[in-house]
């Protein structure tokens, strides 16, 4: 933890970031956040500067996301993807081999992986050529929002009953049960998502039959061979940054984003700001303050500050 002023001479400039979690009312601190800086980056493979952050919430127990956290970073730097610019292909590929990583350790004896799972949000900013590349599964949120004028980008999130994921599920065999005031597969409620191995292959398609109360709630028909009714592709999205802009990109759990909206967080940040708070500051302070009051959640935020050249 701490905040950070770097400068560069490319399309933007990082003028600051900071990350911190809460803990709010819950029994055990399930998130997990990665920031890494430009000068943390190797520069024998990878000459652009570039600047990664992710945030994991965990579910179940902690030990998925702590699992993201120690992998995630490493996997990224695998193969050449990252050093050729192809970033949508290094989130996919790193949560793809994380995901192998769960699934082989679930094997060799670690059943937790079966029942415990954690979002993934990752975020890739090149500052030499200004590109800005995120992706996630289930419901920790990145936003971006401009300094200056209104407008933002922000992430999906990957939730049972929206149409598209719905139609994914019953196609796989599973279906979104309502048994709850929350739409889930089995007693989950997300449908993107690292680990919950119970509804993935080859857990779901155990010709023992279901094993927990979850798997029978989320097949249709737990006899006939089944698809994975929860999906660990990321959505991804690329934005090229503007040189003559200003922009605020907050990485969040949804400790957060349950208190406030998407555009209230980028408000609060912008405030906090101006009002004479460092970068790590108003982590600090965001986090804090949500995780205040009855029933809170864990709550994680990263904050990043960014400048185009030009601004």
């Amino acid at each position: 933890m701490g905040s950070i002023a770097h400068l560069s001479k490319h399309a933007i400039k990082l003028q600051g970031a900071g990350g911190a979690c809460a803990q709010g009312t819950r029994p055990s601190q399930q998130d997990k956040y990665t920031i890494i800086l430009p000068d943390q980056i190797p520069k024998t493979t990878i000459t652009d500067d570039l600047a990664i952050f992710a945030v994991y919430d965990g579910h179940g127990s902690r030990k998925v996301a702590e699992h993201a956290k120690k992998h995630i970073m490493d996997l990224l730097f695998e193969g050449d993807t990252l050093q050729a610019g192809r970033y949508e292909d290094a989130i996919r590929q790193a949560i793809r081999k994380e995901e192998g990583m769960l699934l082989d350790e679930y094997q060799d004896g670690e059943e937790k992986f079966a029942i415990a799972g954690s979002t993934a949000s990752l975020a890739i900013i090149n500052l030499t050529t200004g590109v800005l590349v995120v992706g996630n599964l289930g419901d920790s949120h990145i936003v971006l929002g401009e300094c200056d004028i209104t407008g933002q980008m922000e992430t999906v999130d990957h939730k049972p009953d929206c149409p598209r994921e719905k139609e994914r599920i019953e196609r796989a065999g599973g279906m979104v049960n309502y048994t709850s005031d929350t739409p889930r597969i089995g007693a989950l409620n997300m449908s993107r998502a690292l680990g919950d191995l119970q509804y993935k292959n080859p857990l779901n398609n155990d010709t023992a039959g279901p094993s927990t109360a979850g798997q029978e709630l989320a097949a249709m028909t737990p006899a006939l061979e089944q698809g994975n009714f929860l999906s660990t592709e990321p959505s991804v999205t690329r934005v090229d940054l503007r040189e003559d802009r200003r922009y605020i990109l907050a990485l969040t759990t949804d400790g957060v984003t349950n208190v406030l909206e998407d555009n209230v967080i980028i408000d609060e940040i912008k405030k906090r700001h101006e009002g004479g708070l460092g970068v790590q500051q108003v982590a600090d302070g965001l986090v804090r303050d949500v995780a205040e009051g009855l029933r809170r959640d864990n709550a994680t935020c990263i904050v990043v500050f960014l400048d185009g050249s030009l601004s």
